[in-house]
């Protein structure tokens, strides 16, 4: 696999900002998606590269799984992180970025199939040898 060089981030506001300032500390490329209404928004601004995913609702844009990835293929993207909330708990996201060819900057897929069910992150807790925290 070549060197990474470019990540998209698929998530808007400050976590967004977040990500790109720490990918853009390791020498990083930054691509921002954005809906209609955030073409100006900060991290927007902020990206290296901008993104139009069209709509203004984030069903018709930020969700939109397909169009992450063809922005990432379009931008140059080799990654793809999810942020925070949006997709950054969905496996499906996860396996379509791998399925694309791309690499999902985010636990594996079936980390997050395992943490959204209590008997299954349980069970991977115990296989973990990790021990039940307790408040």
């Amino acid at each position: 696999m070549s060197t990474l060089t470019t990540v998209l981030v698929a998530n808007r506001g400050e976590i967004a900002c977040r990500v790109m300032r720490t990918a853009k500390a390791m020498g990083l490329t930054t691509v921002a998606v954005h809906s209609a209404i955030d073409r100006d928004a900060r991290h927007s601004r902020e990206a290296d590269i901008r993104v139009d995913l069209g709509g203004s609702k984030a069903t018709d844009s930020y969700l939109q799984i397909d169009k992450l990835i063809a922005a990432a293929h379009a931008s140059g993207a080799q990654a793809i992180h999810p942020g925070y909330g949006f997709l950054s708990e969905n496996a499906g996201f996860a396996r379509a970025i791998e399925a694309a060819g791309l690499i999902f900057l985010g636990p594996p897929a079936s980390a997050i199939d395992a943490m959204g069910s209590k008997s299954a992150a349980k069970a991977l807790r115990a296989t973990a040898g990790v021990s039940r925290a307790h408040g």
